[in-house]
């Protein structure tokens, strides 16, 4: 795994908790040349050098936390993110996957963009989401399927060390799923009774209900060949996004160590936006039922956050629990990752 590093310096908190986008170029800001940043030339001539333009980092449509890092009482909390880039001439060498790390500064967050290997086809297409393995240092990166078409969208197993040297260990086909397969930005797994169960929705494109399915799964365990088994069974409850109105109802998933499902549903009519957000408790996963586990809705939805002008596509935990972070995939102004203010928990 080769990684490039580049630090975030453009992205500022504002009101609703969850940020916007703004332009800032401090001083300090370091530019890389060709890593999510680049040089314009002053237009007012206040320098005859060039001045930097720092850029927004690509975006971020899904996120998985990783690790809590302490140094010199600085504490950072680390995440993989996802991006949706696709199999085409234009983004085939893009990177696919980066890690994220908080600020320890008024820089902002800092990017480590990640060149790793993919079994089976040269790169993925579309990889919206980031489902952890609870409790290991693993997680599942799936494809969307984005339009329907993808005769085998693949899902794979990525593994990492304990100094976040990350690799790609195996991959498989989607399983057969309880509806056509088509746009799936939420994907999470959670484990019950030693037990665990993928959990996915579709993202509804047009409509204000999707189904939260899920089903049992089985990842060989570390040392083992990395096999990914799903079972056959699935389970269902429906999900009904009260706002934003015209939203996409399932963008992001994660789901805590109690069982509760955090759904975002993200409203997005084009590259430029308005974008809208809300993130929700949507269901809870219990004991019992046919396959060991059962989905119940929660009626109504709890709304834990709502943001008008950012698209949330992920939805990461930290260890499992509150705190809750998102990642956005803003398209034309680039990706974010801030903390939820959840008023209540």
């Amino acid at each position: 795994m080769v990684g490039r590093r580049y630090i975030a310096c453009c992205l500022v908190s504002a009101a609703a908790g969850m940020g916007v986008l703004a332009p800032a170029a401090p001083a300090s800001a370091e530019v890389q040349q060709g890593l999510g940043s680049a040089l314009v030339h002053d237009p007012f001539g206040a320098s005859s050098a060039y001045r930097g333009e720092i850029r927004a980092p690509r975006e971020f449509s899904g996120i998985a936390w990783l690790a809590t890092e302490e140094s010199d009482e600085v504490v950072q909390e680390v995440f993989l993110v996802c991006h949706d880039t696709r199999d085409n001439d234009a983004e085939h060498d893009l990177p696919r996957l980066s890690i994220v790390r908080t600020p320890v500064d008024p820089r902002g967050i800092i990017v480590e963009e990640l060149d790793v290997e993919f079994p089976g086809r040269s790169v993925p297409n579309d990889l919206e989401s980031i489902a952890r393995l609870p409790g290991r240092n693993g997680a599942l990166l799936v494809e969307s399927n984005a339009d329907g078409t993808d005769p085998d969208p693949m899902i794979y197993l990525a593994r990492w060390d304990e100094d976040l040297n990350l690799e790609i260990v195996s991959s498989v086909p989607w399983p057969e799923t309880p509806e056509p397969l088509v746009n799936v930005e939420a994907t999470a797994v959670v484990t019950v009774r030693g037990w665990d169960y993928f959990v996915y929705a579709e993202r509804a494109e047009g409509r204000d209900t999707t189904n939260i399915n899920m089903t049992r799964l089985v990842v060989g365990a570390d040392g083992a060949d990395g096999a990914i088994r799903f079972g056959r069974r699935w389970t269902s409850v429906p999900f009904t996004a009260p706002v934003p109105p015209g939203a996409r109802p399932a963008s992001g998933m994660d789901i805590d160590t109690m069982g509760n499902v955090y759904v975002s549903s993200a409203y997005d009519p084009g590259d430029l936006g308005p974008f809208d957000s809300a993130v929700y408790r949507a269901a809870t996963v219990r004991a019992g039922g046919g396959i060991g586990a059962r989905l119940r809705p929660v009626e109504p939805p709890q709304q834990l956050a709502r943001s008008s002008g950012l698209k949330v596509e992920g939805v990461g935990l930290v260890a499992g629990s509150f705190p809750i972070f998102i990642g956005d995939d803003d398209e034309d102004y680039g990706g974010l990752l801030r903390q939820l203010r959840v008023v209540g928990e």
